[in-house]
């Protein structure tokens, strides 16, 4: 009886976990991040203020944690897709992959921008040595180290290039190009091809 009382409250605890984040993730993409308050984010969620004290200190952990759910998420995405699509051309894999980095990029670029900022509670570095930069990299890193391996003609270090896209991608930048250069996403994904794609592979390919 014990043991399924614990089930039942680890389930609890789960799901009341899932409907903070969900809670916050809407917030923060209506009103910002810095404009939501922890006791908003109680509110909505339905729960104590205490109650979710105890699972996030600040609001910096939170944030942490619904990035980590939501680049946990887009790892498996991009997984699945090469599992399937192995006999895709290694170009309109690598394009593939990169757009699902701007589609996540840009779903959760207010969230990592603002965990950089300087006045976020405990600042994070978020662009590296950190889960979503790690998994993300690692699967630009294999795509180039699949070129190289497979006898390509241009001369380039997998690791130098999945570092200089992501460097390229960071949200803060991101959101500059964005919201102060008014680039839309459509041309910085043409952009972001045109500088690390076209020169390797030459021409112009869209993903299918």
């Amino acid at each position: 009886m014990l043991e399924r009382k614990e089930r039942v409250e680890r389930r609890d605890a789960r799901e009341r976990r899932q409907l903070i984040l969900q809670k916050a993730s809407e917030l923060f993409a209506e009103h910002g991040v810095e404009n939501v308050s922890m006791r908003q984010i109680a509110r909505e969620a339905g729960v104590g203020q205490g109650t979710l004290y105890r699972s996030y200190a600040h609001k910096g952990e939170l944030c942490l944690d619904l990035i980590e759910e939501q680049c946990i998420r887009n790892h498996e995405k991009m997984a699945g897709y090469l599992k399937e699509n192995n006999n895709e051309s290694l170009r309109v894999r690598l394009e593939v992959i990169l757009e699902y980095h701007l589609i996540s990029l840009q779903e959760n670029s207010h969230v990592l921008a603002a965990i950089q900022a300087p006045t976020s509670e405990e600042r994070q570095n978020v662009t590296f040595h950190t889960l979503h930069y790690e998994l993300v990299h690692s699967v630009i890193h294999g795509l180039f180290q699949e070129y190289i391996e497979t006898g390509g003609e241009k001369q380039l270090d997998p690791v130098y290039m999945a570092d200089s896209i992501m460097a390229t991608l960071r949200p803060d930048v991101y959101l500059f190009h964005r919201q102060h250069r008014n680039y839309s996403a459509e041309e910085i994904r043409s952009k972001l091809f045109q500088i690390y794609i076209d020169p390797i592979f030459g021409g112009h390919s869209d993903p299918q």
